[in-house]
């Protein structure tokens, strides 16, 4: 496929599942699904995907909760993140590979600030006031290199071995305001402010051949990929925990185009360092495995489409804070010649 064709195709994708301005997080929501692909020298992978994540329940620990169950300067009410990456990855030899990740973010959050208390959602004290923040921004871009210490044979059945290494930077805006002029706390804004570290390594091996509807049979892989974060200080020095993620994964081709995904992910996150905020720490980091099926349809050879929701099989969040039922995600990636 010619490489306008390809880009074509891809700007149309996007064009679509953009979506409107809207918003929210707070804290840290996403666990990013495991995508990584072999890439060849000589060959472009685009990816575009978006995430769309609710964050409408409030827990305690491991236990569904309340708004304002533990009281603080101000209780959480409600985050929705819509979230769209951009990712560009290239094969400069068939063992390096270079990428570069620009995520756009549209947020929109509600919380209540509490000058005396909150009680099963209610407030008891008139003083009480709703804060909303709605707003769209540039993210913090992520720039990354990997390297294959072991290269999968020319049918895709022997081992692959690949080691990452990457840098947050501090691209994304830090001061959105609400409409009253008010700037959001540092835990939603788009960006950080900070410089991050990322280490991982990924795995993949075909386990075995499984028969197909139209009478053929097609590989079964495990994929497992583990990543570690370190992060800096960012925006008034506040440093989010560090973050170790754990993807394991497979799939299933019933048709030549046509399969099924399936993803165990894990997401395990430190306390953060509150800086010269009063966000309160003890309201920070957790632990969260989620199970994540999807589907894939491959338009052509160089195209293909999926989609993923996150299910959560187990979550512990330090202290109060929001949680989502499900995480979705859509994509299409773009597989490009460019020799």
């Amino acid at each position: 496929m010619k490489l306008r064709n390809g880009i074509t195709i891809l700007l149309l994708f996007i064009i679509y599942l953009t979506p409107q301005p809207s918003s929210g997080s707070c804290g840290s929501a996403v666990c990013p699904l495991d995508h990584h692909r072999y890439l060849e020298g000589g060959w472009l992978n685009i990816l575009y995907s978006y995430e769309y994540i609710n964050q409408e329940q409030i827990y305690v620990g491991s236990q569904r909760s309340f708004v304002g169950a533990i009281p603080h300067h101000h209780d959480e009410v409600q985050t929705i993140n819509n979230r769209s990456v951009l990712t560009v990855q290239a094969g400069i030899t068939n063992r390096v590979g270079l990428a570069l990740e620009l995520p756009f973010i549209n947020r929109e959050h509600h919380h209540i600030v509490n000058n005396g208390h909150l009680h099963n959602g209610e407030s008891h004290n008139s003083g009480s006031q709703w804060e909303s923040w709605n707003f769209n921004g540039l993210g913090d871009i992520v720039v990354s290199g990997a390297y294959s210490l072991m290269l999968p044979d020319r049918m895709g059945y022997g081992p692959y071995l690949n080691i990452q290494a990457g840098i947050k930077l501090p691209t994304g805006i830090t001061d959105a305001r609400n409409a009253s002029g008010s700037i959001g706390e540092i835990t939603i804004q788009p960006g950080t402010g900070s410089y991050d570290f990322i280490a991982g390594l990924s795995y993949r091996q075909v386990l075995l051949g499984l028969p197909t509807l139209d009478g053929t049979y097609t590989a079964m892989p495990l994929s497992a990929t583990i990543t570690y974060q370190h992060n800096g200080k960012g925006a008034d020095d506040y440093r989010f925990g560090d973050v170790v993620q754990v993807h394991l994964g497979t799939e299933y081709f019933f048709l030549e185009r046509v399969g099924l995904l399936i993803q165990i992910n894990g997401r395990f996150q430190d306390y953060a360092d509150v800086g010269q905020t009063n966000e309160p720490r003890e309201n920070t980091g957790g632990r969260w495995i989620f199970l994540s099926p999807g589907f894939q349809m491959n338009v052509s050879s160089t195209i293909e489409t999926y989609s993923f929701i996150q299910i959560p099989v187990y979550r512990h969040y330090n202290g109060i804070q929001q949680a989502a039922p499900f995480h979705l995600q859509l994509g299409v990636r773009a597989h490009i010649s460019l020799l």
